[in-house]
């Protein structure tokens, strides 16, 4: 996802709420949202703006979309349920209409989800939707104990800043410590939630899959037999390293041996978190992000080259430069 600048997001919001009133309304609510999901953790949120919505996350879900059609939220399926007369406050009233399709609901964190337009009639029914979406927001930081790694690379700061000043408050930023690639155990829980109608052996091949072993890495060895870059023999020292992320590829690609690289692991660490790609020749790109001096001690620069290349690679090498790179 290509994140906008600061322009670009004072543009999308003033497109999606051009009334100034309206904007700081929905603005403000916004920021409660994002209030109630950091007291949970710093590290368990993230928001980002696209050309027609603004959203928040959290764990692996999104929780609020600021939109054209409205402000949508996800609440909380039991305690709606437990509480009828929320229920029925919400059905009768004008400002509130439920999600249809896809979007209508969560089964991992279950919920029910829809559009709220917020205007001075309609400020008493506000209390019972934002009771009903933290209790979502709750259990949703207790289920994912992160933001998934691929929402962590597409959180906006710019975007905090920009409603930061539109509403003349601080706002909190997100912290998420440790480095994308650590969430392996997320993403493999993510995925068994995913996919439990797979035998057990499809199961623990992608799974191995994920974290660089099995018929995977065994594929790797047998196309590269050295590091794809430096040509190292020392294969129990490479890493397999998933050209299009594992999180984002689905389970032909996630064992497709074009869609993986056997690299040394200083190069393991910098391709997977975008810090060097490969453009369509195989030449190495380096972002303006890895400062000179950890260019110079993790050994890269700008000869390098992958040592081979087929046209099966190149698709996944531009999700990479698209999605990944820096």
């Amino acid at each position: 996802m290509k994140k906008l600048d600061r322009n670009q997001i004072e543009q999308t919001i003033s497109s999606l709420l051009p009334d100034d009133e309206y904007r700081k309304v929905c603005l403000s609510l916004f920021v409660e949202s994002i209030l109630e999901a950091d007291s949970y953790g710093k590290n368990k949120w993230g928001v980002y703006c696209c050309s027609d919505r603004v959203r928040l996350l959290v764990g692996s879900l999104i929780v609020f979309t600021i939109h054209g059609e409205g402000l949508w939220i996800a609440l909380d399926k039991q305690l709606l349920d437990e509480k009828k007369e929320c229920q029925r406050l919400l059905e009768a009233s004008e400002a509130w209409r439920w999600g249809e399709g896809d979007w209508a609901e969560y089964k991992l964190v279950p919920s029910r989800n829809g559009y709220y337009v917020p205007s001075r009639d309609s400020q008493d029914i506000w209390p019972v939707i934002r009771d009903l979406h933290f209790e979502h927001i709750s259990k949703t930081t207790k289920k994912y104990e992160w933001l998934r790694s691929d929402s962590q690379k597409n959180h906006s700061p710019e975007l905090l800043a920009y409603i930061s000043d539109e509403l003349e408050r601080s706002i909190p930023d997100p912290d998420y410590g440790v480095k994308p690639e650590t969430n392996v155990v997320e993403d493999l829980r993510e995925f068994e939630r995913t996919y439990k109608n797979l035998s057990e052996t499809e199961r623990e091949t992608l799974t191995q899959s994920r974290i660089g072993q099995g018929e995977f890495r065994s594929g790797l060895i047998h196309y590269w037999k050295k590091c794809a870059v430096t040509g190292c023999d020392s294969i129990d020292l490479l890493r397999a390293s998933h050209i299009k992320p594992w999180r984002d590829s689905d389970n032909t690609e996630r064992l497709d041996t074009y869609n993986g690289l056997l690299l040394a692991p200083n190069l393991d660490s910098a391709f997977d978190r975008g810090y060097i790609s490969f453009d369509n020749n195989g030449e190495i790109l380096i972002s303006d992000k890895l400062s000179n001096d950890s260019k110079n001690k993790l050994g890269i620069h700008s000869g390098m080259k992958l040592r081979r290349l087929e046209e099966s690679h190149r698709k996944y090498l531009e999700y990479h430069r698209q999605e990944v790179f820096r």
